[in-house]
This record gives C-alpha cells, sequence and structure tokens, in this order.
C-alpha cells in the first residue's frame, strides 16, 4: 500500500520542507485516567458542584478565549468565578477551584508512535508544526505534559491564537506563513477528511489518519499510524535519490556521446 501511494503523489509531494501535525487524535489523544483523576479532585475540593459541570460550563463558555499564552491565567480566573456564580458555589470552594488552575493540558496523552515518528522526521531535516482546533493557545504545555518534546515545533498554532479554525483555508495558509514556505511544501495529517480535503485544496500534500480504519476503502491518501508517514516519507526520499542518480547517469552519457 505504502509504495502504491508513493508512486502516486511522488511528483507532486518532492519539495516537502515541513510537516504539519493536527493534535486531538492524532498526535495526542484524551487519557481517560488523568480526566477521572481531575474530575476526583474537583469533586473534592468542591463537593457541592454537580458531577459533570464544569465539562458543561467548558461546552458552554460564551468568551471570549484567550488570544495568547499570557492570557491563559486570567482567562482560567474567570472560568472559575463564572462556574462559581452559575452554581452559587461558597467562597472557599470557589478558592480551592482556582488553586486547580490551568488543568485543560493535563487531560492528554500521547499515542505510542508520536515520539518515534517526530524524532524521524526532524532527523531528515523536516521542519514540524502543529494546527489544532484548541481554544487555548498554550498547545506546548500540552505536548509536554504528554511526553512530546514540544521544541522540536517550528510553529505551534491553535485556532485561537490565529482567530481560524479548520477547515478555513486561512487556517492552513497562517501555518505555512509561520514556516516561511509555500504550501505546496508542506505536508498535513489530519484525523477528519475535511480538514486533510481543504489542505490538499491549498496545494498541501495531505493524509487522513485513520488509525480506526473507519475511512472507506476507496479513499486515497490514507495512514492508519505514524510510523506509515515516516515510511512513506522514507521512500519518496530513496525514490528522490534514485532519480537524481539517475538523471546524473544520463547527463554523463549524453556528455560523453558528445
Amino acid at each position: 500500500m505504502i509504495a502504491t501511494a508513493v508512486s502516486g503523489w511522488y511528483t507532486h509531494a518532492m519539495n516537502i520542507r515541513a510537516v504539519i501535525f493536527d493534535r486531538d487524535n492524532t498526535l495526542l489523544h484524551f487519557d481517560p485516567a488523568a480526566v477521572t483523576a481531575i474530575e476526583a479532585r474537583i469533586a473534592e475540593v468542591a463537593p457541592t458542584l454537580p458531577p459533570g459541570a464544569v465539562t458543561l460550563y467548558w461546552t458552554m463558555w460564551p468568551g471570549p478565549w484567550p488570544r495568547t499564552a499570557n492570557a491563559e491565567p486570567a482567562f482560567w480566573r474567570a472560568f472559575w468565578d463564572g462556574l462559581a456564580r452559575q452554581y452559587q458555589l461558597p467562597q472557599h470552594e470557589v478558592t480551592a477551584l482556582e488553586q486547580i488552575g490551568m488543568f485543560y493540558h493535563t487531560c492528554f496523552a500521547a499515542f505510542p508512535d508520536s515520539a518515534a515518528c517526530l524524532a524521524e522526521l526532524r532527523a531528515r531535516s523536516l521542519r514540524l508544526a502543529v494546527l489544532t482546533n484548541f481554544e487555548l493557545p498554550s498547545v506546548d504545555l500540552t505536548l509536554q505534559h504528554a511526553g512530546l518534546d514540544a521544541s522540536q515545533f517550528d510553529v505551534l498554532l491553535s485556532s485561537a491564537s490565529i482567530g481560524f479554525h479548520k477547515p478555513d483555508p486561512r487556517a492552513y495558509l497562517a501555518v505555512a506563513d509561520a514556516l516561511r514556505l509555500p504550501a505546496s511544501e508542506c505536508a498535513f495529517v489530519d484525523d477528519l477528511p475535511e480538514n486533510v480535503e481543504a489542505a490538499r485544496a491549498l496545494g498541501m500534500t495531505a493524509w487522513l489518519l485513520d488509525r480506526e480504519y473507519k475511512a472507506g476503502p476507496r479513499l486515497a491518501f490514507r495512514i492508519h499510524n505514524l510510523y506509515d508517514l515516516a515510511n512513506l516519507l522514507g521512500l519518496l526520499d530513496e525514490q528522490m535519490r534514485q532519480s537524481f542518480e539517475d538523471h546524473s547517469t544520463q547527463t554523463s552519457n549524453i556528455t560523453a556521446c558528445t
């Protein structure tokens, strides 16, 4: 499957200089144990708060969302204060919730193939980026907490920081611009087909990461894990090297004949 995929997009993808990753369900996933631990801590310090209230309030948050990491502490204070007012929590519970502070980044874990793939791509001198439809700009905190070295990435962008959500073309152009590369020199990996199609429409080489084999069997540009991605780019490198050697041989033969 990998060899066939390479032959289909080799010419288009031969100039890839950066790989842009989605975050959730691509590099990271929600860690049920961590979520359970946070919920238990919240229940302990605020026993009058109904179960699931924090999650519900998060999904119903009217905004504004912080645009920079420096603005996140103020956001969390406003979040907990708003929650406390809605549920009329006593002050000592409000104080305890504010001490929990920024918890969201602790709810993620890395997929087993993420670190190895990133290291392999970095070893090939490819630039790395994250483009996520995430409400908070602190993408680095989630990566670090999940055990991935955020310093490996040249660009980390969230929808909150740029003001656009995938599949809006402006989101992809923002990360390409931050990488200082044209879209045609960027590869993109996401777990949602609509996000992949939007990237391809802009000229990016894009793959759907279908970890659970949910996509239809005829869908092209599909991988099932990040090892596949590293292998694809490895085969591409080999084809580029072979093509260059073949071209050099042909040029030498022509020169010799003349």
